[in-house]
């Protein structure tokens, strides 16, 4: 299973919509104006003709990352890491029970890290699922063991879902992709080596 994921960084003037119009019509080479988006019931985007190929996408600042595959559900977030004052009560209303003692016992620098690996993990595991933080994400709970599976998921069948940190190609960013496939490879892109002429 392959899966390309996009680096847009600094975004010129365009919109995430012009973005992944470009990059949805260079995967499936057909014209960017014959790429047609709708949104499902609970707000997610899908291809009306081509609904085997999935994708998602997340920007943070001055960067933006799509994900690209076919017959696998996908979701991606991306993070600036920037000190919280609210840390801690972002833990406590996010992370479980268990993922709370393990990040309690970290260092002051180990938390600020784990907090957005795990946080991004979570995000884009609800994007995925397409139901959004509603599903609640206290109860999306990773193993801290092996933490690019789940132990707990609020609909079950966490077996299925694996989440990946991967390279944002920039300091100061976190990012992670969940998928449900087991076998997964990534290829990572860049709009400017793709479309240098279009900003």
């Amino acid at each position: 299973m392959n899966i390309d994921i996009w680096h847009i960084d600094k975004p010129p003037r365009q919109s995430s919509p012009f973005f992944l119009k470009h990059i949805l019509a260079h995967t499936l080479n057909i014209p960017a104006d014959l790429v047609n988006i709708a949104r499902g019931e609970f707000g997610k985007p899908y291809l009306v003709d081509v609904p085997e190929c999935q994708f998602n996408l997340s920007h943070s600042n001055e960067k933006m990352v799509i994900a690209v595959g076919f017959n696998v559900d996908i979701g991606i977030d991306i993070e600036a890491i920037k000190p919280r004052r609210n840390l801690d009560g972002l833990v406590k209303k996010c992370f479980s029970p268990i993922e709370q003692t393990y990040w309690q016992s970290l260092s002051e620098d180990q938390k600020i890290t784990l907090f957005y690996e795990f946080w991004t993990r979570k995000e884009a595991l609800v994007k995925a699922i397409g139901r959004g933080i509603a599903i609640g994400l206290q109860n999306c709970e990773i193993n801290v063991a092996n933490q690019n599976d789940f132990l707990h998921l609020p609909h079950g069948d966490q077996s299925n879902w694996h989440t990946h940190l991967f390279d944002a190609q920039q300091k100061n960013y976190c990012g992670a992709i969940a998928v449900n496939q087991n076998h997964v490879t990534f290829h990572y892109k860049n709009w400017v080596n793709h479309f240098p002429l279009i900003t």
